[in-house]
């Protein structure tokens, strides 16, 4: 799906769902902010980067340093441990082996799985699976949160459990977080809701934020 004159500012430390139909442009967007595509026309900024202009060296260090992605099917490795997954971003970025693993064991921690880190991925509920890969997705101690239907392969009452989880690290952390949803009752949890329809912006419901009203973290018109 292609966008057609998105224009929209994401403050510091806010909470924002992208809610539309299928084909709306909203998993299209996202993926423009994390680096995976390239706009073909606009332009898109997060804080000083320019991503339609950054090289692929620029862009592979973007994705590592500054994003997490949190997947609605998990994509944890499935012959590795809890933490050994949570240690792959670290991995990545040259972070020496006991100190990959005391990161881990401390991200385990905050999302309540200090007891599940020698578990591998058959070992866990979808619930604890989805606790892993929030945890993976700090590793490297990002500012930016990327969740594409982070609840979709979750009962409610789980999901509930993940987003209030989310909310939580958002605030404690000082994390700003653009998530993807068709499902309204996700969507209530954020701090903006971003109506698409046809690769454009319908209508922005405001909600009560937290956010750092003059810390602009990405400004986006992407044209077709």
């Amino acid at each position: 799906m292609a966008l057609n004159g998105v224009d929209l500012e994401i403050r510091r430390g806010e909470f924002v769902a992208l809610v539309g139909p299928s084909g709306s442009g909203k998993s299209t967007l996202l993926n423009l902010i994390g680096g995976l595509d390239r706009p073909s026309a606009g332009e898109i900024w997060v804080e000083d980067l320019e991503l339609g202009k950054a090289n692929d060296k620029r862009l592979v260090r973007y994705r590592r340093d500054r994003i997490g992605f949190i997947f609605q099917s998990f994509n944890l490795l499935p012959t590795r441990s809890a933490a050994e997954n949570v240690e792959v971003p670290l991995m990545l970025a040259g972070i020496a082996r006991r100190q990959r693993r005391e990161r881990a064991l401390e991200l385990l921690r905050q999302v309540g799985l200090g007891k599940r880190a020698d578990h591998k991925p058959n070992e866990l509920s979808g619930g604890e699976m989805q606790r892993v890969a929030v945890a993976r997705a700090l590793a490297n101690r990002p500012a930016l949160l990327l969740a594409d239907e982070p609840t979709g392969n979750l009962d409610s009452k789980t999901g509930k459990a993940i987003l209030s989880l989310l909310r939580d690290l958002l605030r404690t952390q000082g994390l700003t977080m653009v998530l993807v949803t068709h499902d309204m009752n996700v969507a209530g949890y954020a701090d903006r809701v971003v109506h698409m329809l046809d690769g454009r912006v319908q209508r922005i419901e405001e909600g009560s934020t937290d956010a750092d009203p003059q810390g602009v973290a990405l400004e986006a018109e992407v044209l077709p």
